[in-house]
């Protein structure tokens, strides 16, 4: 059922973008500027409809290495972009203007951080030979829509038959098109891509150790990763790769250089099946390397995750006797403390973790609900207030900041603050109750007045009426 409804998901927002691409702008050249163009709005689609993973410090990671990697090559017309896709698909792929998706499925079977920059780095290859934009030049008479149909089926297909329908559809009648690179295009992304992954300082065969994982997911899963089906001729890329690195980078390199990549696939959501696949294969791994600390650290959050929460403080405890200072750990004790109801301990670890990493959204957070178990709620509202423009996966910050409020009697704050909380829920009704409530409070002419009144207006505005069909 779980995969049913990712698929009609997926399916769903196929067929979205077909309907708001409408412009009619048919491509003899497909310039920079069209380039440009089709990739925003393609992004600020897929933004508008949670098709992007909103995890911070996921996506810092990622930007990272991206960074890294594109510090290495030729300087672009573009300005680079680097995202995570929400989908379990092995995937990744660049689009015109400079955008590169990864998969967070695809972050999730990499080995080591090399493999994952190699990844990236054969994308931004793509992105600088301008592949998909010279597959489009060659087609005629297609629109903006079309072009939008044809990526998102291509690239965020894989979520079934009814996916595949969709972008055929949207395609019929125009040029045949498909976007698939060819040999070519492969060839010359990783030649670039391996040039930039080792002057990043990474190990030129993690691009070979990648595509040799994809095979094992594909005899494994006897279905074929979406990384092999759009970017075919896997066993002719690592012949090639294997040749580079015999006669051209020979050199050795890291496998690491931002770092922690196993706590980083911590923060990718797993269903029950996979937790139980995923914690198995952490045991293993951690009986072979006993004190590698992020393999604590990634066993003891998936026993949370389990419920096994002794296990899961143990081995928390374990990996802090080796690192004393580290704020994953700390603030997860802490947290695990939090949850059995010992706030007071849950503070000390919290306020460790405080000291180690004053600048952590994420410990502030806990902080928060820390005071406000034990009745501070003061203290409460200050760390809540520090996140008040801080966007966070599964916490909505106006809830707790509403809350804290209420507690200390400030009706005004409560009603404003739980009305910004009911307008994110889509609450119309409810949320205008309490911004109209609020409005008692504030005097006429303030600050205060001004935002509760834009709110109202946002809410109790009709919603914008569609261009028509070309």
């Amino acid at each position: 059922m779980r995969k049913l409804l990712q698929n009609q998901y997926i399916s769903f927002a196929v067929l979205f973008l077909l309907v708001i691409f409408q412009a009619s702008i048919c491509f003899a050249e497909f310039t920079i500027g069209d380039e440009k163009k089709l990739g925003k709005e393609f992004y600020d689609k897929l933004e508008k409809n949670h098709f992007l993973l909103e995890n911070k410090r996921l996506n810092d990671y990622i930007n990272k290495i991206g960074n890294l990697i594109l510090a290495q090559s030729k300087k672009s017309p573009f300005e680079f972009h680097f995202s995570i896709v929400n989908s379990n698909g092995i995937n990744a792929f660049a689009t015109p203007g400079g955008y590169i998706y990864i998969n967070k499925g695809l972050i999730n079977v990499a080995e080591n951080e090399g493999e994952l920059a190699g990844v990236i780095a054969h994308e931004i290859g793509h992105a600088h030979a301008r592949h998909v934009a010279s597959i489009i030049e060659k087609s005629q008479n297609l629109n903006i829509a079309t072009l939008a149909a044809i990526i998102a089926g291509a690239f965020l297909g894989g979520g079934g038959e009814a996916t595949a329908a969709i972008a055929a559809f949207a395609v019929a009648g125009s040029s045949a098109m498909t976007l698939k690179y060819m040999r070519e295009h492969e060839e010359e992304a990783d030649r670039l891509g391996i040039y930039y992954l080792s002057s990043a300082g990474y190990y030129p065969a993690a691009m070979v150790d990648f595509l040799k994982i994809m095979k094992q997911h594909e005899f494994i899963s006897k279905t074929m990763p979406s990384y092999l089906m759009t970017h075919p001729g896997t066993d002719q890329r690592i012949f090639y790769l294997d040749g580079l690195i015999l006669t051209t980078y020979r050199q050795a390199g890291a496998k690491n250089i931002v770092g922690n990549l196993k706590r980083m696939q911590t923060l990718i959501s797993f269903n029950d099946a996979e937790l139980d696949v995923r914690y198995r294969q952490q045991k293993d791994a951690l009986s072979k390397n006993p004190k590698d600390i992020d393999l604590l650290y990634a066993l003891a959050l998936t026993e949370d995750k389990l419920g096994q929460t002794s296990l899961a403080l143990e081995h928390f405890q374990k990996a802090l006797s080796l690192s004393p200072r580290d704020e994953d750990v700390l603030k997860n004790i802490g947290l695990i403390y939090l949850k059995m109801g010992n706030a007071d301990l849950a503070l000390n670890y919290l306020q460790r973790a405080a000291d180690s990493d004053a600048h952590s959204d994420e410990v502030f957070l806990a902080l928060g609900k820390t005071y406000f178990a034990q009745g501070n709620f003061q203290k409460a509202l200050e760390n809540f207030l520090k996140l008040e423009n801080i966007t966070f996966d599964d916490t909505d910050i106006n809830y707790h900041i509403a809350m804290a409020y209420g507690k200390l009697g400030n009706k005004g704050e409560f009603h404003y603050y739980f009305g910004l909380y009911l307008k994110t829920a889509k609450k119309k009704e409810t949320s205008l109750f309490h911004f109209k409530e609020a409005l008692k409070y504030y005097a006429q002419g303030s600050e205060r007045i001004e935002a509760i009144n834009k709110a109202i207006k946002e809410l109790e505005s009709p919603p914008a009426k569609q261009p028509a069909k070309k």
